[in-house]
């Protein structure tokens, strides 16, 4: 083939062409100059096709240069166009509009000569950071082992139970290094992780021999070079329609790997017919018979219909056994034959929990790294007086804190809880695709979500707050201004992101943000992260905010380096699927110096929470399970440490406060904290003051006389006579303006808080008879019906020893409204929990067959949460 008949690469600028641009590579960013047109032509002379395109936007070509001019040509005579050359920069993680790149001459020249020669494209290995104490640990734990147990019947495996964002990609490669290992196989459930195993292979100098490849980057399993060959359960367990091995994976099956490098294995991996491709063969097993028994028993080992279930629930699809593929039929390998081959095995996993309670692992065998252990290495260095802090291998890895805020505190309107006080998130969020939109089934809820996460509350919400305390929220408060730059918000459903969208751009603070839903779409697994980073790289050029709204894909193994914070707005069961999640947003972020230092650029990043009660029930799991998988077998220890480095606080009862260990504890053990039971017990909640209540209360008269010959009421009429006063002041005053509208009058901003410190001080009196219901609930022996009727009917006189009140003076209390029974009914029933957790451990409960249904205060629900009656 001539020359002449390839075509031409050509490069060139023009006017406007000189912008500045940011691009992200692995946890960095890095800041440029510069687009470049790189295009093709079949026209010997590349200024005429130029002038062809530009046309009247630069007449005559005036103000284009052309950079670059050369024969589109490869080293074996085959011809490229510019298309070949825009998939090697794209690979790169360059953005590109159309042809245009936003890249430095040398990085083109570099794509063109990868595209000609065959080789990789490396410009950008500039990486050169040394492993850090802990990586460096585990390879020698695992070196040593496989070394020790090269010779054993079954091949050497290793489990590394280290922390999101720990760095096994890197480790790994290192690891492979120093073993002298030519053939690493990577598996995986989670597609996405392709782009950090590429990434960490392509950008560090000490892979620079090394040859990636996967299904969309294939390469000869023969070359000298050692490689490493990405690919997923899902497509390796595929097979044609025919039942036979899918042509691309052919030479995965025909390799004598050195090592298999099972990622994200808490994901689907321990499933029967993962464990049939991957796991390590006895010598032993010559024959067919014990091979096919052998097999048999991992099924049976395997067979865990509760733990499909649980995935499921995540969002984690199951493992189809086989898809139908028409393409590269070849009756010669049979997949049911095949199994694949390894010297050693090692298994990756931030939340290996299933895989250590089962036993698969032994001490010997497991490397642990936790986050509290990566903060305490990193207080560790800032605080000896020997070490450089500027050379704190921990300094990029942020800090976490976590705060957690009660909705049914926060909304206008009563939300629909279940009688232990939680709600589903899925739920709240619930939405549905109408035609071709989609939309919130409440959507004025929703606005007034996104409202609260201003700071901005309706007056009926701002009046539930105590002492008119506001929380810090995400949006509003200055501790979060950078963290909030670039979020990602984990979503209930697919209808959900899509009309959280639409929520979003039709928002006055957030419709300037760019919103991307990475949900629904054809692009799924690795592609799903291109998308993102491209609205990254538009938001660095416009100054803009990000938000990407996701139901699960980017939640594993992805790192989105300027994610700050992530809000998570769906229920889930599994702590390992809630703080998979939660770790995307501890990726270091940095940018890079043109002397080569790093600037950190993310200190403290953020988990919001809308189910305090969930997250803390998780974080128990998490501690619990994180406890059985380490030399500290006391979860408290565990747990307590976990939030000595993740601070969580918690909003609810009008005010945001620390969360302890014990909370955690008694919450997870109890299913209600100590701490937390006492602190409902005394919620302003329970008791109904407004102006209709106060006016029924003092049309009762004959209550009135009896009630202010207690001392705490002698001014009660007085008293509530004030509160109605000042209530119909405040809205008379009233007027209505937005947010940012004028100021309130000083008289009724007077009135306000007067009325404020009135109900305070009545309402904390009232509150004494509701904190002695807790005495007689444990005493009364009528567990099983309403505390109405008990009161009421079955154990009248102990309630009034115990209480002070009189029957008629409670049922005259009750009628007025004074008690809140939707409050009391979460009080109660999280007593019950409690008082039952407590009993089972002392060995006194009831038994399962009376535990059938709890009263609440004017109904009984079953243990379950269903109404009875």
């Amino acid at each position: 083939m001539s020359v002449k008949a390839a075509g031409r690469i050509y490069v060139y600028t023009a006017p406007g062409y000189d912008t500045e641009w940011t691009r992200t590579v692995g946890s960095s960013s890095i800041e440029g100059r510069g687009r470049l047109k790189v295009g093709w032509t079949g026209r010997p002379d590349p200024l005429v096709r130029i002038k062809e395109q530009s046309g009247t936007m630069y007449p005559d070509g005036e103000g284009i240069v052309i950079l670059l001019d050369e024969p589109a040509v490869r080293s074996d005579g085959t011809s490229f166009t510019d298309s070949d050359i825009h998939r090697v920069l794209d690979n790169a993680g360059v953005q590109r509009s159309s042809e245009v790149v936003e890249a430095t001459l040398d990085e083109v020249k570099a794509a063109i000569a990868a595209v000609r020669s065959g080789l990789d494209y490396d410009p950008l290995r500039t990486e050169d950071f040394m492993p850090r104490p802990e990586q460096q640990q585990a390879i020698e734990l695992t070196k040593t082992y496989f070394t020790q147990h090269a010779n054993d019947l079954r091949p050497p495996r290793f489990l590394w139970n280290a922390k999101m964002r720990f760095g096994k990609t890197f480790s790994t490669y290192q690891l492979a290094r120093q073993m002298a290992w030519r053939r690493v196989l990577v598996l995986t459930y989670k597609p996405a992780v392709r782009n950090a195993w590429q990434d960490d292979l392509r950008n560090h100098v000490d892979f620079a021999e090394w040859v990636y490849s996967d299904r969309d980057h294939p390469c000869d399993p023969d070359i000298d070079a050692p490689m490493v060959w990405f690919a997923s359960f899902q497509d390796l367990l595929g097979t044609t329609t025919d039942g036979d091995v899918k042509e691309h994976n052919e030479s995965i099956h025909l390799i004598d790997w050195d090592c298999i490098v099972l990622d994200e294995y808490h994901f689907g991996a321990w499933q029967g017919a993962a464990k049939e491709v991957c796991s390590p063969a006895s010598a032993a097993s010559s024959t067919e018979a014990e091979r096919k028994a052998e097999l048999r028993d991992l099924d049976e080992e395997t067979g865990r219909a509760d733990e499909v279930t649980e995935l499921v629930y995540d969002g984690i699809p199951r493992l189809l056994a086989a898809t139908p593929d028409s393409t590269g039929i070849n009756q010669d390998l049979d997949a049911k034959d095949m199994r694949l081959s390894s010297r050693s095995y090692l298994y990756l996993s931030g939340t290996p929990f299933r895989a250590i309670a089962d036993g698969e692992f032994n001490e010997e065998q497991i490397f642990n790294w936790t986050y509290p252990d990566e903060q305490r290495a990193k207080r560790a260095w800032d605080t000896d007086p020997a070490k450089d802090p500027t050379r704190n291998p921990y300094r990029e890895l942020p800090a976490m804190e976590m705060f957690t805020y009660s909705l049914s505190e926060l909304a206008s309107v009563k939300i629909d809880q279940r009688p232990d006080g939680l709600f589903d998130l899925s739920g709240y969020f619930a939405a549905k695709k109408v035609g071709s939109e989609y939309h919130f089934d409440d959507p004025d809820r929703i606005n007034e979500f996104l409202n609260m996460l201003l700071g901005r509350l309706t007056q009926s919400a701002t009046e539930k707050l105590l002492n008119n305390f506001k929380p810090p929220f995400p949006f509003s408060d200055g501790r979060f201004t950078e963290a909030v730059e670039h979020t990602v918000w984990f979503m209930p459903s697919v209808a959900s992101a899509h009309a959280m969208k639409a929520s979003l751009l039709a928002h006055p603070f957030f419709k300037d943000f760019l919103v991307h839903v990475a949900a629904g779409g054809t692009k799924v697994g690795a592609a799903a992260k291109p998308p993102v980073d491209k609205m990254l790289a538009e938001a660095a050029k416009l100054g803009k905010q990000t938000i990407t709204l996701s139901v699960g894909q980017l939640m594993t193994g992805v790192t989105v380096s300027q994610w700050g914070a992530i809000l998570i707005l769906r229920s889930l069961k599994s702590p390992e699927a809630y703080f998979q999640a939660a770790f995307r947003v501890q990726s270091p972020w940095t940018s890079k110096r043109p002397d080569g230092t790093r600037v950190v650029k993310k200190q403290t990043c953020y988990v919001f929470d809308f189910d305090p009660n969930r997250a803390l029930s998780l974080i128990y799991q998490y501690g619990t399970k994180l406890a059985r998988s380490t030399t500290k077998t006391a979860p408290a220890e565990v747990i307590g440490e976990l939030i000595e480095f993740l601070p969580i606080f918690a909003f609810d009862g009008g005010r945001m406060d620390p969360v302890d260990v014990n909370a955690v504890m008694d919450w997870g053990t109890a299913g209600a904290g100590a701490a937390m039971l006492a602190k409902r017990w005394g919620s302003p909640r329970l008791i109904d003051l407004s102006e209709a209540v106060l006016t029924k209360l003092l049309e009762d008269t004959d209550l009135l006389d009896r009630l202010e010959q207690m001392e705490d009421f002698r001014n009660l009429r007085e008293d509530a006579t004030k509160i109605i006063a000042q209530s119909k002041k405040i809205k008379s005053g009233k007027k209505p303006k937005a947010f940012d509208g004028d100021p309130e009058d000083p008289e009724v901003t007077a009135a306000r808080k007067a009325k404020r410190e009135q109900v305070k001080t009545l309402r904390a009196k009232l509150l004494k008879f509701v904190q002695s219901i807790p005495v007689f609930m444990y005493l009364t022996d009528f567990r099983e019906e309403s505390l109405v009727d008990v009161i009421e009917s079955l154990d009248t006189q102990l309630f009034e020893r115990v209480t002070g009140l009189t029957l008629d003076d409670f049922r005259k209390l009750s009628d007025v409204g004074i008690f809140n029974p939707d409050q009391m009914d979460e009080a109660i029933w999280q007593f019950r929990l409690f008082e039952r957790a407590s009993l089972d451990y002392l060995g006194t409960g009831t038994g399962e067959d009376t535990q059938e249904r709890v009263g609440l205060w004017e109904r009984t629900v079953a243990t379950e949460g269903e109404t009875v009656t």
